[in-house]
């Protein structure tokens, strides 16, 4: 099949949810650019919602400055999370008011059929399609460490006390590293990236049966979007939701 037949769709989507004072998640979807991104901040004050626009920033900035002077989106999407996690660092440094500020980041860049996916934080990345839906990252979150140790099972993750403290983050440290993920793009294959605030209260199961009806129903991704927002908000809405989708066409 001729690689140009691939056309790309996006929505993206953001709430402050029900319970906080301001929003600090941020969400980029560049169609033309192939690049989709949440950035779900964390820091006092103002500290996460700058954390999670600066990182925002600098990786679309870096992937539309440099995407054809690398051989490989893994290292172009490597050396943007590079660029970013010292710029937000910087800061902190310079302004003791940032101190500790940081931010989760999944960057998905998609190319002549190939995804590859970047991910720092308990922002999670899924793989849809009609067949079902997997989730593709790996949380870098204690609760998430505690499960691989059967310290907890699944049915006690959501309501460990620990649940919202992640083990990795962009701008808490001098360095960072993010997983690398990658896969071949068909047509009919969709993408979904969001926030905690979107899986901390509604399961997977819900997650698919939304996005599959939307596409049953032919509703614009942006509807889709904003129905998966209303139901975390319908949960609780205790944090920010942002939401990303992606469907590959013809």
């Amino acid at each position: 099949m001729n690689q140009m037949t691939l056309h790309l769709d996006s929505a993206m989507s953001t709430d402050i949810g029900l319970r906080r004072k301001q929003n600090q998640d941020m969400g980029l979807a560049l169609q033309d650019e192939g690049l989709f991104l949440v950035a779900d901040g964390m820091g006092g004050h103002q500290g996460g919602e700058i954390a999670s626009q600066l990182c925002t920033e600098m990786v679309s900035t870096f992937v539309k400055q440099f995407k054809d002077a690398h051989e490989s989106d893994t290292t172009l999407l490597q050396e943007a999370i590079q660029i970013a996690n010292q710029t937000i660092h910087d800061r902190a440094v310079q302004e003791p008011a940032l101190s500790g500020m940081g931010t989760t980041a999944t960057i998905l860049k998609i190319k002549d059929r190939i995804a590859t996916l970047l991910q720092v934080g308990d922002s999670r990345a899924y793989f849809w399609n009609e067949n079902g839906i997997w989730q593709l990252t790996r949380d870098h979150s204690l609760v998430q460490e505690k499960l691989k140790a059967r310290m907890i099972t699944r049915e006690q993750v959501k309501s460990d006390g620990m649940r919202n403290v992640i083990t990795r983050s962009v701008g808490y440290e001098p360095l960072v590293r993010g997983d690398l993920y990658q896969l071949e793009v068909e047509p009919g294959d969709g993408f979904l990236l969001c926030s905690d605030g979107l899986t901390g209260p509604v399961d997977d199961e819900l997650i698919f049966e939304l996005l599959a009806e939307g596409e049953k129903r032919g509703l614009p991704l942006s509807e889709t979007a904003d129905r998966l927002i209303r139901a975390a908000n319908a949960r609780g809405g205790d944090d920010n939701v942002t939401v990303v989708i992606v469907k590959a066409r013809d």
